[in-house]
């Protein structure tokens, strides 16, 4: 009997059954047919991996096997391979052991795809599992490939993305895509995490250098900044929440983590000793955030979005900030796209002539320009609770022209929203109709507003948010004595 065993590569398995390269071509493997290619490929793809990466229903390529008479071990139904996916990940969350529930996925799988586990996730946050016990799966999840940490996943699968990259993303793409641009802010990153980690294990650190690392790792507030509000959304939009909802989760619980070890050494440089394990830790794990972008995020976004929609991207790039790079690649075709995109904002400007108020008239330009002097962020959201307007010279916050029409339940954390949805109801139901929210962000003192909006006739027609930096109000106070 000719049997699959899906641990092994497709080389390997090619070796030993030759008829295989003609029928994986059929299915869509072409490069196989390819010698250097299957050397190459073939000693490190599985047929599960190679599944993912060329978007072939792994249930396809199994069928495809029996009726050419092999038998595939190690594989289960795609309803029993979710069930058992999903029994593992439930078992997780109520605080079994990695090490036990990895065992028994070991001797149950052969192989299985972090999209795999991806799905698994999302199905259980549709199905009513508390985000934050969900949560907990993006750190250990990729631990389940074979019984492998997922630190040894990383290490191994980093060796063999710049040869599987064509296959990967599906398409070469420029250098200034924005998939590349975050690939080349991941590789910036991963020094300033290969500095902190050479300074924090295994010897007595240089606390002058890991204060520098660290201030230098703030610029991951940007790079998340930009897959959460232009990347992620628009997965939303595509049904696709599972893997964005958890991502989001994990990013502020580092950023949460970072911004207090910053703090921390900056005020005494000592403290690198006391918190060099914390340090090592978040190191490790902002790198295995590295890991899940370019493995699930960057994958699922390629799959989905439109040529249109990347350019979209792009234009909202220079509005979060380039971290960890210090010339960007430009990519032409989304700079063209843009210069056209606001032209034609810029004639809809001028037609639009003037705009008459109880207390006088102004010009698009006139208004345009007032605006422009405002020391704050003002956000409009409208009655349906869409993100209409927003200007941000108070540069508090970033704020893409991607998220206009956007709901603005979008726009934030998943353990915000509710939160957020609790105060435009009270809004609705004029329980409250403002809020005032002071508090430091990023070592700043921020006041936030929010006020209801209501028309002649007492409707709510919306939320206004006011955001400003009082460093330099609270500056032309003397202290008091």
């Amino acid at each position: 009997m000719k049997k699959i065993d899906l641990s092994l590569t497709v080389g390997e398995l090619v070796n030993m059954y030759p008829e295989l390269r003609d029928i994986l071509a059929e299915l869509g493997f072409d490069k196989i047919l390819n010698p250097l290619a299957l050397k190459v490929m073939g000693n490190i793809m599985t047929l599960p991996r190679g599944a993912e990466v060329k978007g072939v229903p792994f249930e396809k390529i199994v069928a495809a096997l029996q009726e050419h008479g092999f038998t595939v071990e190690g594989y289960a139904g795609e309803d029993v391979r979710k069930a058992k996916l999903r029994s593992y990940i439930e078992r997780l969350s109520q605080g079994e052991s990695l090490e036990t529930v990895r065992a028994e996925f070991v001797r149950e799988f052969a192989s299985v795809s972090a999209l795999e586990i991806a799905t698994a996730e999302q199905e259980l946050i549709k199905s009513g599992v508390p985000m934050r016990q969900v949560q907990k799966l993006c750190d250990v999840h990729a631990a389940m490939f074979h019984g492998r940490t997922e630190a040894e996943v990383i290490k191994e699968e980093c060796k063999e993305q710049a040869a599987e990259r064509e296959d990967f993303t599906g398409h070469d793409l420029p250098a200034g895509h924005p998939v590349s641009l975050l690939r080349a802010e991941n590789a910036g990153m991963e020094k300033v995490l290969a500095v902190i980690t050479e300074q924090c294990e295994g010897r007595a650190p240089e606390p002058a250098a890991v204060v520098r690392a660290l201030a230098a790792l703030n610029g991951v507030r940007s790079h998340y900044a930009k897959k959460e509000e232009l990347l992620m959304p628009l997965l939303y939009n595509y049904g696709v929440t599972g893997p964005s909802q958890v991502m989001w989760g994990v990013d502020d619980e580092i950023k949460k983590e970072l911004g207090m070890l910053t703090r921390a050494v900056q005020e005494d440089e000592d403290n690198v000793i006391i918190y060099k394990g914390r340090i090592a830790a978040l190191a490790q794990r902002t790198r295995e955030m590295i890991y899940k972008e370019e493995r699930i995020l960057f994958p699922l976004c390629l799959r989905y979005f439109t040529l249109e929609e990347w350019k979209r991207v792009y234009r909202d790039f220079p509005e979060m900030g380039i971290a960890f790079v210090e010339e960007p690649a430009v990519w032409p075709e989304g700079e063209v796209w843009a210069a056209a995109e606001l032209a034609r904002v810029s004639e809809q400007e001028i037609l639009a002539g003037r705009i008459q108020l109880p207390t006088g008239e102004l010009t698009v330009k006139q208004l345009r320009a007032m605006m422009s002097l405002l020391p704050v962020d003002i956000t409009f959201i409208d009655a349906e609770d869409k993100l209409r307007f927003f200007i941000n010279e108070g540069n508090i916050f970033p704020r893409p022209k991607a998220a206009l029409g956007r709901p603005v339940y979008d726009c934030h954390p998943p353990q915000i929203v509710p939160v957020v949805r609790n105060l435009l109801a009270d809004f609705k139901a004029k329980k409250r109709d403002s809020l005032e929210v002071a508090r430091y962000i990023m070592g700043k003192p921020v006041m936030v507003k929010y006020m209801a909006v209501y028309d002649d006739d007492a409707r709510y027609i919306g939320t206004v948010e006011v955001v400003q930096d009082c460093s330099h109000i609270l500056a032309k106070f003397p202290p008091r004595k």
